[in-house]
């Protein structure tokens, strides 16, 4: 699988993952490890999942919200607009 296609993979994951928490803010760490399980088949490495997280930070797709247990992210609309053009 070529890396245009992993980096696609796991930015969907990332926001799936935003997307069943709905409207609630939820702690990196725990949208980190629940795009690894979803993303199994793929074993994405830590790297490849903070590249994920700043590239959603920097295109607005999730907005982060920063706390004494680390920053929570959720989702925006235009990361809603994303999933829905690229299901």
């Amino acid at each position: 699988m070529n890396a245009a296609k992993r980096t696609y993979l796991i930015k969907r994951a990332l926001l799936r993952t935003l997307a069943e928490c709905g409207d609630y803010p939820v702690i990196e760490e725990a949208v980190r490890e629940q795009a690894e399980i979803k993303l199994d088949f793929l074993q994405p490495t830590t790297g490849e999942l903070d590249a994920g997280l700043k590239d959603i930070d920097a295109n607005r797709l999730a907005s982060a919200l920063p706390t004494e247990r680390g920053r929570k992210l959720q989702l925006t609309d235009a990361g809603r607009h994303w999933l829905a053009q690229n299901p």
